[in-house]
């Protein structure tokens, strides 16, 4: 997949189709559209694109709030490179691309630039200065340019719209299970291996502490995950919190890999979260935690062990 950042570009591509949103997660609504975009390429021998943004329009737009991105951008160019998109350009968010005129955007950019033989788009789409133009609008746009135009409508689960807010606030609520279902994949964070305290190992259970950029943590609380590094993928058990139990004032993510004793600091790993066990718990005393993280171990063993992982 070629990546370019802008859209000053001296490489032209056949039939160009192409589809434009923020595709924050890349998840099951997303590959809808973009699966339909590749099928469109093929029927007419072009060229699958797509276009997207950084940072995330809402911080822009929104500067007073704050939006936790469910994949940084080297995430997304992964998952969607997988996807069968063979162009995709990431373009930088700014006051410039703010306020062009959905007339300009259309007229300068998708036919002047790229020449776009067909664009595909969620039902949702909004474009151009402060938003104005919408679904309604680039289908008229496309009639008069002559260029070929299908919008994706939304698709729900549980009578709930999917999307990346919803997906958002699953995992920033601890339910990772749900979100990963709208994701079709597990959520995961990357970075890397750092010293700790060693309680774990004390107690019998090594953990490893980890260190992250990423934003999206899930919810403090013990979950039933996978770490992954050189390649392969061990089974876990990650505690995101505070270590009530030591008065900890600092938020932690330790891992205890399952039937792993090798050394992992300074590594760059991924952790890949599928459930949820149970919520942070502050205990009377060092036996009663090692009695727990033992039965959180073995409902993590259980889960791998029946087939649960999906």
């Amino acid at each position: 997949m070629k990546i370019f950042g802008s859209f000053d570009t001296d490489d032209r591509f056949p039939n160009p189709v192409l589809t434009i949103g923020n595709y924050d997660g890349v998840h099951v609504g997303h590959r809808r559209i973009i699966r339909k975009v590749v099928e469109k390429a093929a029927e007419i021998s072009g060229t699958p694109m797509l276009m997207t943004f950084f940072p995330h329009p809402h911080s822009v737009l929104k500067p007073d709030s704050y939006i936790r991105l469910i994949t940084p951008p080297s995430v997304k160019e992964r998952l969607i490179a997988a996807t069968g998109i063979e162009v995709m350009f990431q373009i930088p968010f700014d006051d410039h691309l703010r306020s062009i005129a959905p007339e300009s955007f259309v007229d300068d950019i998708l036919v002047g630039k790229i020449g776009v033989a067909g664009v595909i788009v969620g039902y949702d789409f909004h474009f151009g200065k402060g938003g104005a133009g919408d679904v309604g609008t680039l289908r008229e746009f496309a009639r008069k340019r002559g260029f070929y135009f299908d919008v994706v409508e939304a698709i729900t689960l549980d009578s709930e719209k999917i999307g990346s807010n919803r997906i958002r606030r699953l995992i920033m609520e601890g339910d990772v299970k749900k979100a990963n279902e709208l994701l079709d994949r597990p959520h995961m964070i990357e970075g890397i291996v750092v010293h700790g305290v060693n309680r774990g190992k004390n107690m019998g259970f090594p953990t490893i502490n980890f260190e992250t950029v990423f934003e999206l943590i899930p919810h403090n609380g013990v979950y039933i995950t996978e770490v992954e590094f050189d390649g392969k993928k061990w089974p876990s058990v990650t505690n995101i919190g505070f270590n009530p139990t030591f008065d900890g004032n600092k938020l932690l993510v330790e891992t205890h890999i399952l039937g792993y004793t090798g050394d992992l600091y300074g590594r760059d790993i991924v952790i890949y979260f599928h459930d949820r066990i149970r919520q942070e718990k502050k205990f009377r005393d060092m036996t009663e935690l090692k009695t727990q993280i033992a039965a959180d171990v073995e409902t993590a063993k259980r889960y791998f062990s029946d087939g649960s992982r999906g």
